[in-house]
């Protein structure tokens, strides 16, 4: 049985969902490594903040930072996969992303 050529144009650049949730979950684990990295420097610095108490402290302008890097890429790579079609790794992206810069903003509040 032969199908359209409407039929064709519009599944050819979807991918299937079993290949998006497999993009899915690489992105997940790549965005956890991310967050963790930023935890680990805001950490690090606000133990360093602890050490100098006469500057002032550097701990609220790495979590800054770390919220224009992460909301940055939840909007880069967001729109990027839901321009590609590819929603279910975009919805992953613009919600870990965003929840980590949620984080991020609380702390810098926090500690500023």
């Amino acid at each position: 049985m032969k199908r359209g050529l409407a039929k064709d144009a519009e599944h050819m650049g979807e991918p299937s969902a079993l290949r998006q949730v497999a993009v899915a979950v690489l992105f997940f684990v790549v965005d956890l490594a991310l967050i963790a990295s930023l935890v680990r420097i805001y950490g690090w610095t606000g133990w360093a903040d602890t050490w100098d108490p006469v500057n002032a402290p550097e701990a609220p302008g790495i979590a800054w930072r770390a919220v224009w890097i992460l909301a940055g890429g939840a909007v880069v790579t967001g729109v990027g996969l839901l321009v590609l079609r590819w929603r279910i790794p975009a919805a992953v992206q613009v919600s870990i992303l965003g929840a980590g810069s949620v984080l991020f903003a609380c702390l810098a509040v926090r500690g500023a």
